[in-house]
């Protein structure tokens, strides 16, 4: 009876190791998988807990991004975006 034992131990310890492999190999076909959209959303998580915590750097920069700076009417200058264009 010990030999029946034995063979189950042994399957269950082989049941076992290729439970684990398959999970590894999901995760990280997982991984590489979605990476591109993982490193995405990595980014609009670190820009969206801080954002630009110097504000001399985000006039100086909305300043050099503003094509209707120095006209009348401040930024209402043409714009290049559809969805702008259509929003208007």
């Amino acid at each position: 009876m010990s030999a029946g034992g034995s063979r189950a131990r042994q399957n269950a310890m082989r049941s076992g190791v290729v439970v684990l492999g398959a999970v590894a190999f999901g995760y990280l076909s997982f991984r590489v998988g979605f990476k591109p959209y993982l490193d995405q959303a990595q980014e609009a998580i670190d820009s969206a807990r801080d954002p630009d915590p110097d504000p001399a750097t985000t006039a100086a920069r909305d300043a050099s991004d503003d094509p209707g700076a120095g006209r009348p009417g401040g930024d209402l200058g043409p714009s290049k975006d559809p969805a702008v264009v259509l929003r208007d």
